[in-house]
């Protein structure tokens, strides 16, 4: 009762550690929901797009478009690289090819690099690595249920000529078919100049580069699922590099880092809207 000492709540105070660990992994789980299902933010790596969009664009995506919509012919979209492996583990491009170590599986994408777990210098935190397949851009130019056939660069769509102002060919050269050395499923396809005719399976999505001459598209490694579609490209932010090339000669040139061109300041593109 009165001699009775009152119970004094005992508060476990958090440690200073625990504190920036608990922070670290929210902000972590937030900017992993954004970037999985909101927006997300990328730069335009290569010329395959071009002049839709350029080497140095650097875009923001709209991930959300293709929850209520259906993508439709001509749309450019964002999409999981067909060809890149699904774990880690498998892959052969750096970052993510180990020569030591493996990375354990948490809850994918989230990977535990055991190789870089106490390198604190390395680009992932304490070895926690977000891994997933690669964004790629391409327009969509067959539907579902559509047969597509090219013919001397030429694309066909249900046999009537599909031709467009935003498709550009810089190589002169006209690959024959039988020349090609392309193969889906080890049955041969023809060349990048001459393919087909070929048949997009339901769910299926036949995509190519506006830059016809360098782009790694469906003519090489076949059909885009659906699924693989994460959304389409919004705006470009601002935008630096180089002028295009206008001959594959430039091309040449400018991939292998050989071009005098100067690297500029695109004050032009900056927050253009992608069409």
């Amino acid at each position: 009762m009165f001699g009775k000492k009152k119970e004094k709540k005992i508060k476990r105070k958090k440690s200073t550690i625990q504190e920036y660990i608990e922070a670290i992994l929210f902000a972590f789980v937030v900017a992993m929901i954004i970037r999985n299902y909101t927006i997300t933010m990328f730069k335009i790596p290569s010329s395959s797009m071009e002049k839709t969009l350029l080497i140095g664009d650097f875009l923001v995506g709209n991930k959300m478009r293709y929850y209520f919509t259906e993508p439709k012919r001509e749309d450019i979209v964002i999409f999981r690289y067909p060809d890149d492996p699904v774990d880690p583990n498998d892959a052969t491009n750096a970052p993510y090819a180990l020569k030591n170590g493996e990375y354990k599986k948490i809850l994918p994408p989230l990977y535990l690099n055991t190789e870089k777990l106490f390198d604190l210098r390395s680009f992932t935190a304490f070895g926690l690595t977000y891994y997933s397949k690669k964004n790629v851009v391409k327009r969509i130019i067959g539907m579902p249920g559509d047969t597509i056939e090219i013919r001397n660069k030429k694309v066909y769509v249900n046999d009537e000529l599909f031709e467009r102002d935003y498709a550009q060919h810089i190589h002169s050269k006209i690959i024959p078919k039988y020349q090609g050395r392309i193969y889906w499923d080890k049955k041969f396809m023809g060349s990048r100049d001459n393919l087909g005719p070929v048949t997009v399976p339901e769910g299926k999505y036949f995509v190519m580069g506006d830059n016809r001459d360098v782009s790694a598209d469906s003519r090489y490694w076949g059909f885009l699922d659906r699924f693989d579609i994460t959304g389409s490209p919004a705006i470009v932010t601002f935008s630096i590099g180089q002028k295009p090339a206008e001959n594959y000669a430039e091309f040449i040139l400018q991939s292998q880092r050989r071009s005098k061109e100067k690297t500029k300041f695109r004050w032009n593109r900056t927050f253009k809207i992608i069409k």
